[in-house]
């Protein structure tokens, strides 16, 4: 198949497919003409390109899958070796685990300075609320008294 009837069943781009190429994760075949030709497996394979990416693996991570890429990433895994696969898998986890500590901490970072900031505007109003009580309780005896 050619490249825009890739992109046409992949809902993907020319452009993207292109990129795919240069980073030698396709392989098409050239015609004498130059033009492209994709295997019936390079829907299976781009799919799983763009899977993969949007879960956060680098094009160099897909580079290392090799065949796995045309294989069923979700599903049934029939890779002769998936130990590439399993190996890039967890290094992504790992480098995803430590984004989420970090984000973590940074979450209670900002948690625990909201609240710092909130505790003496608190107080504040606070304040500002037993003056204001303390006046208009004050206000009565002065009306009563004819300070007023």
């Amino acid at each position: 198949m050619r490249i825009g009837e890739l992109a046409r069943a992949t809902g993907t781009t020319t452009r993207a497919l292109r990129y795919y190429e240069e980073h030698g994760l396709l392989h098409p075949e050239r015609s004498s003409n130059g033009y492209r030709s994709y295997p019936p497996d390079a829907v299976k394979v781009v799919e799983n390109i763009r899977l993969l990416l949007a879960a956060g693996l680098t094009t160099e991570d897909l580079l290392l899958l090799g065949d796995c890429l045309r294989d069923e990433v979700i599903g049934d895994h029939r890779c002769d070796d998936p130990a590439a696969k399993i190996e890039v898998f967890e290094q992504r986890l790992a480098v995803i685990q430590r984004r989420i500590d970090d984000l973590t901490a940074v979450r209670e970072q900002l948690l625990a300075r909201l609240a710092d900031l909130r505790a003496p505007a608190a107080v504040a109003r606070r304040g500002r609320c037993a003056k204001l009580r303390d006046a208009t309780a004050e206000r009565p005896r002065e009306l009563l008294s004819g300070a007023a």
